[in-house]
């Protein structure tokens, strides 16, 4: 009796050390497989960020993702953009191949880890900064604490505040649900059954994910067709490593850190003083209502809004050439003049093509 007992206990023991093995090695073998074309730089600080280099000339742009985004989603924009100025993506901490974060996620904290970073990687200033999303809001941010380090900015479709709690009390339960969501990830991945389901959605047959996504009912198989959107339009080459990052523990904790950050970073960014002497062009989906002239005057007298026609929140997969273009408008209204000449070459082969 008491061995029928102990037998189903055992198999159950074997099937989690081995779904942590299976994580231990998988990571172990990400890590190794996957960190090019980028490189881990040490900050100084406690931190240790994944910064994509790519690029020569100046002024330098700095891209900035969105919430739980990394490098990755920029990868197409900045391999266009790199071939006329110096480029630069990186991973926030908690979120890609970057350290785990040691503090809270605001735009004010953010900006800091990102300036430490170009210092100690030697990208010198000023800077273009992109910011998408919730990138927009730290890009903003950035401006504002450091404006002479910034010669202009580009937002796509920047987070807007009055949506998120506290302002919008009932995206309360929205941001909480979601927060459990990222422990139950965690704890899944740790298992290797978050590397199962990310292995087979993006980069095999599909059907474990499927059969996992039917599990979570409807909510779950609108989410995934949501994610299959986006991912679908992002280079192929970068599956392998968003599988990666959706494996790893770390992700769900950063995602969850980023959360627990939202109604602060609404507080801190809600109201903020406008960027005075800095350019800022902003990009809005046609699907969203356009920030009107109220809304616009807070991101600074210099600041003009661009409808992106064809787009939904994700402009930059939904409309690359648009964004490239509005960058490298910017790249060339602030570059020095023996610097913006291959960028104005590729603005009027724009336009004439268009």
């Amino acid at each position: 009796m008491m061995l029928l007992l102990w037998i189903p206990l055992a198999l159950a023991a074997l099937l989690l050390l081995t779904g942590i093995l299976y994580q231990c090695v998988g990571g172990f073998l990400d890590r190794r497989r996957l960190l090019a074309p980028g490189r881990i730089v040490d900050t100084g600080d406690g931190r240790r960020l994944y910064l994509v280099e790519k690029g020569r000339g100046g002024p330098a742009v700095v891209f900035e993702s969105g919430f739980g985004a990394t490098s990755l989603n920029w990868a197409h924009i900045q391999e266009a953009v790199s071939s006329h100025t110096h480029t630069v993506a990186y991973d926030r901490c908690g979120l890609g191949w970057s350290s785990e974060p040691v503090s809270e996620r605001t735009p004010t904290q953010i900006a800091r880890e990102l300036r430490n970073l170009l210092q100690s990687a030697g990208v010198p200033a000023p800077y273009v900064l992109v910011g998408h999303s919730f990138g927009g809001l730290v890009m903003q941010r950035y401006a504002l604490d450091y404006p002479g380090e910034v010669a202009g900015l580009v937002l796509v479709d920047p987070m807007r505040t009055h949506e998120w709690p506290p302002v919008n009390a009932d995206r309360f339960a929205t941001v909480e649900r979601a927060h459990r969501l990222s422990g139950c990830g965690a704890a899944l991945a740790r298992l290797g059954l978050a590397r199962l389901a990310a292995r087979s959605h993006l980069c095999c047959s599909a059907r474990l994910s499927r059969f996992l996504v039917r599990m979570a009912g409807a909510k779950g198989e609108y989410l995934v067709r949501r994610l299959n959107t986006e991912i679908g339009k992002m280079p192929p080459h970068v599956r392998p490593s968003i599988a990666a990052h959706w494996s790893a523990p770390g992700f769900y904790r950063g995602f969850s850190a980023h959360l627990r950050s939202v109604s602060d970073t609404v507080r801190e960014m809600h109201d903020p003083e406008p960027i005075r002497e800095t350019p800022v062009v902003v990009l809005t989906p046609v699907t969203a209502v356009p920030l009107s002239d109220c809304e616009m005057q807070k991101f600074g007298p210099r600041s003009r809004q661009i409808i992106a026609e064809q787009s939904e929140h994700w402009i930059h997969l939904d409309e690359p050439q648009l964004v490239i273009r509005t960058i490298l408008e910017m790249v060339v209204a602030t570059a020095p003049a023996e610097e913006a000449e291959a960028p104005q070459r590729t603005l009027a082969a724009s336009v004439g093509a268009d």
